[in-house]
């Protein structure tokens, strides 16, 4: 019950450090990993330094990887996805609205390592 308050707290400071900003610098990235500033505008790869905003589309391949960063905090994404940087980054802190799996039984290590990897990792 401790851990999950202090994570819930971590994880609502982070999210209101990145709701706050509008603009990322992408620092690195690997794969296949385009953008576009609209549903039917056309795919750009990506280049480190560009700036992107909320709003802009973002599509990651499988096996890829975006490092953004704003105010010198950075975050990972590695989920392949199609979606506006506002929805992946809301996607992988757990608040996208979504409803969560539900399983039968308990939570193994196993099955927790496996839903972190699944959602990739988020860089200090």
């Amino acid at each position: 019950m401790k851990k999950s308050m202090v994570l819930a707290g971590a994880l609502l400071a982070f999210a209101a450090f990145f709701a706050s900003a509008k603009d990322y610098e992408v620092k690195s990235f690997s794969g296949k990993v385009t953008y576009s500033e609209s549903e039917n505008g056309k795919a750009i790869p990506v280049k480190a330094g560009m700036t992107v905003s909320d709003e802009t589309i973002v599509s990651l391949g499988t096996n890829s990887k975006l490092v953004l960063t704003a105010d010198g905090k950075d975050i990972t994404l590695r989920t392949p996805k199609k979606g506006t940087v506002a929805e992946q980054i809301n996607a992988k802190l757990g608040m996208s609205g979504s409803v969560s799996k539900k399983g039968k039984g308990t939570a193994t290590a196993a099955s927790r390592a496996s839903d972190v990897m699944a959602e990739g990792e988020l860089d200090d």
